[in-house]
């Protein structure tokens, strides 16, 4: 990336921002759907689940930063198909009061036998603290899974476009 537009020292730095208070970030994730399975992720010790992806750089767009990030953490190639969802959502992480804006793809590999069929597997980033696997989509209603409307809009992926406001 070069600095055209004049970000100065914020290129190639994590649109993410922080103080004692707050938090605030933006983030692109891929919906990956395999044989009636999605693809997710989860603390090694954790039972809540989200779908991969992570925070998009100054200056660098939503699909390109959702497949470096894919490239990143599963060594994998992907092609964004269509923009699903977006979602500004309020929360708590670690006592601070958090503002994520965050956009959510279709996506497809770009070669099918890319990542394991197993059901969970390490990620490749150096955050070895991560597992990834295939879930079926029935068990989603099962678990926590962040964002929480993707229990319910898993089924509707051919509708336009949605926006969503999450508190909580």
């Amino acid at each position: 990336m070069n600095d055209k537009l004049g970000f100065g020292g914020f290129m190639n730095k994590d649109w993410l921002f922080t103080s004692d208070g707050y938090v605030c970030g933006l983030r692109a994730a891929g919906v990956l759907i395999r044989n009636n399975t999605i693809l997710v992720q989860r603390e090694i010790d954790g039972n809540e689940y989200a779908l991969p992806g992570g925070h998009i750089k100054v200056g660098e767009t939503l699909e390109d930063g959702l497949i470096r990030e894919t490239m990143e953490e599963l060594g994998v190639g992907i092609r964004c198909v269509r923009l699903l969802w977006s979602e500004e959502s309020f929360w708590e992480w670690n006592g601070k009061q958090a503002h994520t804006i965050a956009f959510y793809y279709q996506i497809n590999l770009c070669d099918e036998l890319d990542i394991p069929e197993c059901n969970e597997f390490v990620s490749q980033k150096d955050n070895c603290n991560v597992i990834l696997g295939w879930m079926p989509i029935e068990e989603l209603q099962k678990v926590t899974i962040y964002p929480a409307f993707l229990k319910e809009e898993i089924y509707h992926l051919n509708e336009p476009t949605k926006h969503f406001v999450s508190r909580g």
